[in-house]
């Protein structure tokens, strides 16, 4: 990364609605009612959503109520008998060189989930590049393109595509469709709250702990630590400072010098409210904070 390296831009989903696009998850919603209904309704089913459920989608991930998930899916007692041949039949098979009999490591609500949400993940990833295709009339804002960096937590190419960003000053820290990357969505939720009473309620947990987003995996795995040290202006574009992502924020707060300014975008009363806290507990940053809502600009 360069040494010369003045500007950050942490760039989220507020900056793509902005210019136009429609990906919120609203959309993806309708989207998904449109073209995969029968999803639609199984996450539906599955999660008991209603409205607001989708406006708030990867935290909901992970707020489903295993317990009662697990009452509604879970296939009804077998009996004696039924037990006693299962046995059997499985003793048959591991002689017959299948393996040995296990009886604790299946679920069928585990199964089900898991099928939930690899199909989810695949119409997710197809909305996206959906999304992905080239728009008319997009509105630009002011992005200073010299000594830049761009952490873009979206999944588009918005930067590349109408800022003439070059391509190596751009991470897309959760993937590029374009690329046909994985996308990554997901919770902050942490594993499962107690001991749960079932082996269904414990590999349903597994299942929901596959869509935990652990922002200092891609931190890491990026090799990020030391990058922006001699940053001067910190520029926050789009993004939400909800519970999903704040550990991001928190990383880049420590790994900047504490003397570099930050101008922050907000849209809603309550964007105002989560910026203000989080500056409230970095109180060690000394540059000028100074909030800012997207302007359109000629392109």
């Amino acid at each position: 990364m360069n040494e010369n390296l003045e500007h950050l831009y942490i760039i989220d989903n507020g900056f793509d609605i902005f210019t136009g696009r429609k990906t919120r998850y609203s959309d993806f919603k309708q989207w998904l009612q449109r073209e995969y209904v029968f999803v639609y309704d199984e996450i539906m089913a599955s999660f008991g959503t209603n409205g607001d459920w989708w406006n708030d989608f990867e935290n909901q991930l992970g707020r489903l109520d295993i317990v009662k998930y697990v009452s509604k899916y879970a296939p009804k007692e077998k009996t004696p008998s039924e037990i006693y041949e299962e046995i059997c039949n499985r003793k048959d098979s591991s002689k017959k060189g299948d393996g040995l009999p296990h009886f604790n490591g299946e679920s069928t609500c585990a199964n089900r989930l898991n099928g939930v949400l690899d199909i989810l993940q695949y119409c997710f990833e197809k909305w996206v590049q959906v999304e992905q295709k080239e728009f008319g009339n997009p509105k630009y804002t002011h992005i200073e393109k010299e000594h830049s960096f761009f952490i873009n937590f979206n999944y588009t190419d918005t930067l590349e595509q109408y800022y003439n960003i070059p391509e190596e000053h751009v991470l897309h820290i959760h993937g590029r469709a374009s690329k046909r990357e994985h996308l990554v969505f997901g919770h902050d939720r942490p594993p499962y709250y107690r001991d749960p009473h079932s082996n269904d309620e414990r590999m349903v947990d597994e299942v929901l702990n596959h869509y935990e987003k652990n922002p200092y995996y891609y931190i890491l795995h990026y090799n990020l630590h030391g990058k922006f040290i001699n940053v001067k202006h910190v520029h926050v574009l789009g993004f939400s400072f909800s519970n999903v992502d704040i550990d991001y924020m928190f990383w880049f707060a420590l790994h900047t010098s504490m003397n570099c300014d930050w101008e922050v975008s907000w849209y809603s009363e309550e964007d105002k409210k989560r910026i203000n806290s989080f500056f409230s507990e970095n109180r060690h940053l000394n540059g000028e904070i100074r909030l800012i809502q997207l302007k359109e600009v000629a392109s």
